[in-house]
């Protein structure tokens, strides 16, 4: 960044400062005025920092977060799930009753040749 605090360019170009970059350009974190401060030649120039509000979800906000999308999406896996539980389940019981079944007419048979006897 040049003296003019005009070296980041466009000004919606996405930029991100780290504790370095901070520190080597004079920078200050004022949280009670929710701010970035520059330390710039011919004075201070100040950036608000933006709310969470302002930005994409894209970008770690909330700006074009839909509750209720997300709450049909995440009721749409909750039910998916708990078919595929039950699923297994059915299953599990059809195979129990289908060995009943198989057992009863082997017990069948068997008491019919006991009879044939």
């Amino acid at each position: 960044m040049d003296s003019s605090g005009e070296g980041l360019g466009d000004k919606n170009m996405d930029f991100l400062f780290g504790l370095d970059m901070l520190k080597r350009h004079r920078c200050k974190i004022d949280l009670e005025s929710n701010s970035l401060v520059f330390a710039l030649s011919d004075g201070l120039m100040t950036t608000p920092f933006l709310h969470e509000k302002d930005l994409n979800t894209t970008k770690g906000g909330t700006r074009d977060f839909n509750a209720e999308e997300s709450n049909a999406e995440i009721q749409k896996i909750l039910e998916n799930e708990s078919a595929k539980e039950n699923g297994v389940d059915s299953k599990d019981d059809d195979m129990k009753e289908d060995d009943d079944k198989k057992a009863k007419s082997s017990d069948d048979a068997n008491s019919k040749m006991d009879v044939d006897k």
